[in-house]
């Protein structure tokens, strides 16, 4: 038994059939968008289609209408991949006034002047030397002359004793110097030259119980040699032996009265090792000589216990000379202060070559 059908119900079912094709393709998109990119063509959802069959001509011949077009969507193309969005970095800790005062990291500043001597290649340099020169200091050689001072001795809490007269001969031409000192050091002898460091000894002695000791300074070997002791050491840049120390401490003040601040630091040779002598700027003193009260700057050294203890009073009104010496070995102190100066005699002709 057949059912008959009539046309306007077959075209409803028509449109029912496509309504539905569209939301299950609809509801397909929607999926596949929740799961991220389209399958590969070839798989499930790729596939999917909605298939209309024409039904059979009503009776009476007239044929059925064509299905409507199928408006089911194309696979969706794959969406793209999100693209990693940039982290905002959180607000940073206000800086201490200590960072905040350190400029940024950079490159070196250049100079805005290049010397002569900056850009000529150094000579190549000895090996390191057994002890650095603390600092280097600009000098002046002091003029020729001969001082003359009144010597006192005191031993510990005692009172102070005439103990004869000292002199310190200093004569140069201004690039060479000889240097004869006989007083409170003890009896020394010095000479060489001058370089860009100030005074350059070349041979110095004293005299120790009758025997004198001789150190020698090989500036081209780059070392001090202790013939005494029969050692040797590496030189340093502005060591000076005992004597010549009490005049390159005079020419410092002399170039430049501003280095005396704080504690000045001279490598020093004695007649059997080095040592690093330290003497505090103590402050400006009035001192009386023979000659009148003098202002001068007290440098104190700064030994051990136990060490011998130089003092040295430095008078800018002559000459930034020594017009007080001390030496303190920690029982018995003597002292030298000026008596008058004098021209020095000439300096020797130096030997023919």
């Amino acid at each position: 038994m057949k059912i008959a059908v009539p046309t306007r119900h077959r075209r409803l079912l028509i449109l029912c059939a496509c309504s539905a094709a569209v939301h299950l393709a609809v509801l397909d998109l929607l999926a596949a968008h929740d799961r991220g990119p389209a399958a590969a063509p070839g798989s499930a959802t790729a596939g999917l289609s909605v298939r209309l069959t024409p039904l059979p001509a009503a009776p009476g011949g007239t044929p059925a209408p064509p299905p409507a077009p199928s408006t089911a969507a194309a696979p969706a193309s794959p969406a793209p991949h999100p693209q990693p969005q940039p982290v905002a970095s959180p607000p940073s800790s206000p800086a201490s006034p200590a960072q905040a005062a350190q400029p940024a990291a950079a490159t070196p500043a250049q100079p805005t002047t290049v010397t002569a001597s900056a850009t000529a290649s150094a000579p190549s340099q000895p090996a390191a030397p057994l002890m650095q020169m603390p600092g280097r200091y600009r000098v002046r050689f002091p003029a020729p002359v001969l001082l003359t001072y009144d010597m006192t001795r005191q031993g510990a809490g005692g009172v102070p004793v005439a103990a004869g007269t000292a002199q310190l001969a200093w004569r140069t031409d201004g690039a060479r110097y000889q240097l004869d000192v006989d007083g409170a050091p003890g009896r020394l002898h010095s000479e060489g030259a001058g370089n860009d460091a100030g005074i350059a000894p070349r041979r110095a002695s004293e005299e120790a119980g009758g025997v004198t000791l001789v150190t020698e300074f090989d500036g081209d070997g780059h070392r001090v040699l202790f013939r005494a002791a029969g050692t040797e050491a590496p030189d340093n840049v502005g060591i000076q032996d005992r004597a010549s120390l009490l005049m390159q401490l005079a020419g410092i003040g002399l170039a430049d009265a501003d280095q005396l601040t704080d504690t000045i630091e001279v490598v020093v040779a004695g007649a059997r090792d080095l040592r690093v002598a330290r003497f505090q700027v103590v402050g400006r003193e009035d001192v009386a000589t023979a000659t009148g009260v003098v202002a001068a700057w007290h440098l104190a050294e700064r030994a051990p216990p136990g060490q011998e203890r130089l003092d040295v009073w430095l008078a800018p009104q002559r000459g930034w000379l020594p017009v007080q010496i001390r030496v303190d070995d920690g029982v018995t102190g003597v002292t030298q202060t000026l008596r008058a100066i004098a021209a020095a005699p000439d300096l020797p002709a130096a030997p023919a070559p």
